[in-house]
């Protein structure tokens, strides 16, 4: 039996990751700001309703939530936001920060915390993203944010060896994610949205089901790689 922790399991990637492991006999800890109402009557689930983005509120919350835990298998910080879909000329200071609050700065206080109470941690999985490395028309505060984390990952491989860290790009999932994109109109201005718009509703973009069980599979292969390392799972 493996021992997770992920973040953002009411919806999309985290819940399909968590209901998967769920199914296979393992225990899960979920932190999100709702409860997935399946997943709570499932006996190895515990959850954490926790914003994230309130520091406080992890700082005095998290600690208790993990005191009877002194090692994880895997912990797979995949909480995140889009932002909004515009040029970078049209996004505000305040927009960026708050992408970057959960995408980035997030995971670094849930790390610390995990780390300061002694908690030892075989895999830590940084859910990134391809836009980490390819930049795109539209999605400014998003790539950066992912290449932020990247980086994240990647200085606490350094300084962390007992520990292996990667940013792990996932591929096209269908998620909360996709139904805001799947609403932009003027697509054409943005063309990787045209392309998502295209690939919904296609075996292209599998629901987080669907993708879960290859999601797992690329995070135990991820593990053949040099920590802190970008990982794609359409390239393993």
């Amino acid at each position: 039996m493996m021992q997770i922790l992920i973040t953002g399991t009411s919806s999309g990637i985290g819940y399909g990751l968590a209901k998967t492991f769920l199914e296979r006999g393992d225990q899960v800890l979920g932190i999100s700001r709702r409860e997935p109402k399946d997943l709570k009557e499932m006996v190895n689930y515990q959850h954490l309703n926790l914003d994230l983005t309130n520091t406080k509120s992890v700082e005095q919350k998290l600690p208790a939530f993990l005191t009877n835990n002194d090692y994880f298998d895997l912990l797979v910080l995949n909480s995140g936001v889009l932002g909004e879909i515009k040029l970078m000329k049209e996004v505000s200071l305040n927009e960026m920060k708050a992408v970057f609050g959960i995408n980035v700065w997030a995971n670094k206080v849930l790390l610390d915390l995990v780390f300061a109470m002694d908690i030892k941690v075989k895999q830590v999985v940084g859910m990134s993203s391809g836009a980490a490395l390819r930049s795109t028309p539209g999605w400014g505060s998003y790539s950066l944010s992912k290449a932020g984390l990247d980086m994240l990952m990647n200085i606490y491989a350094k300084e962390r060896h007992e520990t292996h860290f990667c940013g792990f790009a996932p591929g096209l999932v269908d998620s909360e994610i996709q139904e805001y994109i799947y609403a932009i109109e003027d697509a054409d201005k943005y063309p990787s949205a045209k392309k998502l718009q295209e690939a919904r509703y296609t075996e292209l973009m599998p629901d987080a089901i669907t993708a879960a069980p290859m999601l797992i599979d690329g995070m135990k292969k991820a593990l053949q790689y040099e920590s802190g390392s970008h990982v794609d799972v359409r390239e393993l």
